[in-house]
């Protein structure tokens, strides 16, 4: 377990396996599978990401709750085998709002708070990599992190 290998998902991957986009969900399971096979890589996000991912895009669009919804939802965070949660904490804390601070210094891009958390936790337990489908934003971060940021991907088995 010492080569434990830590992809951290900002709420975006979460929010598209949910909302099941046909673009994005044979990725994010692929990746749900082989992680749950093995015992080489883990999931971890931030606990803010509960928060971010409250609701399915179609109880939103019809603002109307669903109590099937919120199980698929629980499901998916009940599961310790593939996702693990970051506790927020105060290195957390400050080293989000270094990101936040460094990120508009010489009118730079603004960094969001949640984004900045996303970061910080990353950063804060080792991860491998930072996956998330809004590099539009977070690729101004690149430099700040020193940890890859790109969407999610599986390594296609090679051909002979």
């Amino acid at each position: 377990m010492a080569d434990l290998r830590l992809i951290y998902w900002d709420a975006d991957i979460f929010l598209s396996y949910i909302n099941e986009y046909p673009d994005r969900l044979p990725t994010i399971d692929a990746i749900l599978e082989e992680i749950s096979k093995r015992d080489k890589d883990k999931i971890v996000t931030s606990y803010i990401t509960k928060v971010e991912v409250a609701w399915a895009s179609v109880e939103y669009e019809n603002r109307l709750l669903s109590e099937d919804e919120e199980k698929r939802i629980d499901v998916l965070w009940n599961d310790s085998s593939v996702v693990e949660f970051v506790d927020f904490n105060d290195r957390i804390a400050l080293l989000a709002r270094d990101f936040m601070r460094r990120g508009m210094q010489g009118g730079g891009k603004r960094l969001r708070t949640n984004d900045a958390i996303h970061l910080a936790s990353a950063v804060w337990v080792g991860a491998l990599e930072i996956n998330t489908y809004n590099l539009k934003d977070f690729k101004y971060f690149q430099d700040l992190v020193e940890i890859p940021i790109r969407e999610p991907f599986i390594e296609q088995p090679k051909l002979f």
